[in-house]
């Protein structure tokens, strides 16, 4: 009797343990997503021509920025001023190519 609750005890500790690292990476997962990304932003300009993509976070409960995210062609990611004149005619091209056309919604 007592080899079979030592090996349940044991069962339900690994079990225990299993959820709470899981949670916890959860949890971890979480965080990350929930703040802002861009610590400091750069408002230089980058030649178009180095960029591979860019990525526009408009601001929500995570940030209360706007975050734009260039990721260069060397996978480097860089986070852009959004303020910048040539990052809000970036801004703008995204915004435009993303609207549906009339063909597109016949």
């Amino acid at each position: 009797m007592g080899t079979r609750n030592a090996m349940f005890a044991a069962a339900l500790i690994m079990c225990l343990l299993s959820v709470s690292l899981t949670d916890a990476m959860s949890l971890a997962q979480i965080g990350r997503e929930l703040r802002c990304q861009c610590i400091k932003t750069e408002s230089r300009f980058i030649p178009p021509r180095l960029m591979q993509n860019v990525e526009l976070i408009p601001s929500g409960p995570h940030c209360s920025n706007v975050e734009v995210i260039a990721t260069l062609k060397s996978g480097q990611r860089v986070c852009l001023e959004p303020r910048a004149p040539w990052v809000e005619r970036i801004i703008r091209k995204i915004l435009e190519s993303s609207k549906p056309t009339p063909e597109s919604q016949l």
